[in-house]
């Protein structure tokens, strides 16, 4: 059986961090990395999730099984038996997911932007964020399956929020 291989890369910045030198820091940043030893098996090792980054606030990513076969993951369904992807914009529940695909080899890059409210020792700033999701089923885990070879597709810029 195929194991769904998650890598979630998460680059954070607050307001002083806008300039045109920090921007092109970020861009200069890699959006696959080889699997780390700290790779965690979800699931009976069906699910293999992977996290590079910050996490300023801890425990930014939040995911959970719904059932035997779909997995949530920040914005993302995907489907373990069918090996499809959706992704979903607002995190509303009158908002329906959106199919991106379904994978049938290979892999595919999800990448979006998105801002936090933070309040923290009597102040309150936008916490910014650019996050890449890189997803494949793979029969072995190797540790270079993201370095490897390219994605099969490319979602960029799913969100949008400034």
């Amino acid at each position: 059986m195929q194991k769904l291989i998650l890598q979630i890369i998460i680059r954070q910045w607050d307001k002083s961090q806008l300039s045109e030198q920090h921007k092109q820091a970020r861009e200069d940043l890699p959006d696959q990395y080889p699997l780390s030893s700290a790779t965690v098996a979800l699931s009976d090792g069906r699910i293999m999730l992977d996290q590079h980054g910050d996490d300023i606030s801890g425990n930014r990513i939040n995911y959970q099984l719904i059932d035997e076969n779909s997995f949530l993951i920040d914005r993302l369904r995907i489907d373990l038996k069918t090996k499809t992807v959706e992704f979903k914009s607002r995190l509303q529940a009158d908002e329906p997911p959106i199919l991106l695909t379904t994978i049938n080899e290979g892999w595919i890059q999800c990448q979006y932007q998105w801002r936090y409210r933070v309040e923290e020792g009597g102040f309150i700033y936008w916490l910014y964020e650019n996050v890449v999701i890189n997803v494949g089923f793979f029969n072995e885990i190797d540790t270079n399956v993201f370095i490897d070879n390219p994605p099969q597709q490319r979602f960029e810029s799913l969100v949008a929020n400034q």
